[in-house]
């Protein structure tokens, strides 16, 4: 299979527009073009059985090797990829009202480092349709859906954006992460620091006790000091925060072995 992927599949949709290929692989996955049975033995045992279950945050993972929110944005195939063998799927980054992310191209290719740019900025088709779509599947591993604020809410306004997501999200996700960090929606990482986050993290606290509480994470991000990454984990520390992702997208480019004419 892999020798099969290094000749034939990967050239093939690296001559593809990295978000085409990405879209490609989402419908290819949905129609049930790459499934289990495709896997070797040996590939199998160890992506099913990698360091065995863990428990975390009171939920039980049959393995900690999970797909982190942005490859399945919109709860499309997460069954299909829990089948490959992945102990969690997160989805999203989820907003309140549907939104179709930043102008295209954004999202570039860095062959040699084997990495992409991204600046997909949101896209998703919303909290009540992937709350449907996710109503009405029989989840066959742990799923977390990860949330945001929507492009055109003002931060003096994000609080209500991000409750009111979480509200339609509450009863279907099995965690949730709040994402303030990345550098895809305009000032949005204001509300990583220490007052805003803190804010932020005490009404959406409020409402999931009253909802009945589910594990709550927050995602940060990679370009900050040592000072800002201890404060905000001392408000998630108040906020009993069930885990810190880490991280976000980053803005650095340095130590970058893929060089291109335009500037990524």
């Amino acid at each position: 299979m892999s020798k099969f992927f290094e000749k034939v599949v990967r050239p093939t949709l690296f001559r593809m527009d990295a978000e085409r290929a990405h879209e490609l692989g989402i419908k290819a996955l949905e129609l049930g073009l790459v499934n289990s049975r495709r896997l070797s033995d040996q590939e199998k045992s160890f992506i099913s059985e990698a360091f065995g279950p863990i428990r975390r945050f009171g939920l039980e993972f049959k393995n900690p090797l999970g797909i982190a929110a942005g490859f399945d944005k919109n709860a499309i195939v997460v069954n299909q990829l829990a089948a490959l063998g992945f102990g969690f799927v997160e989805v999203g980054t989820v907003t309140f009202k549907p939104q179709p992310g930043n102008p295209k191209p954004r999202l570039f290719r860095l062959p040699n480092d084997r990495a992409l740019v991204n600046r997909l900025g949101f896209n998703n088709d919303g909290a009540e349709k992937i709350a449907e779509r996710l109503a009405g599947l029989k989840k066959t591993c742990i799923v977390g859906v990860n949330i945001g604020r929507n492009k055109g809410v003002d931060n003096k306004d994000a609080i209500e954006n991000y409750l009111q997501t979480f509200e339609i999200v509450h009863p279907i996700a099995d965690y949730i992460a709040v994402n303030v960090s990345s550098p895809n929606t305009p000032n949005l990482r204001q509300l990583q620091s220490a007052e805003n986050l803190e804010s932020l993290l005490a009404s959406i606290q409020k409402r999931n006790v009253e909802l009945g509480a589910k594990p709550l994470l927050v995602k940060i991000s990679p370009d900050v000091d040592r000072a800002s990454i201890e404060s905000t984990i001392d408000v998630c520390l108040q906020a009993n925060v069930g885990a810190v992702i880490a991280t976000n997208t980053t803005v650095s480019r340095e130590g970058l072995l893929t060089h291109s004419e335009r500037r990524l």
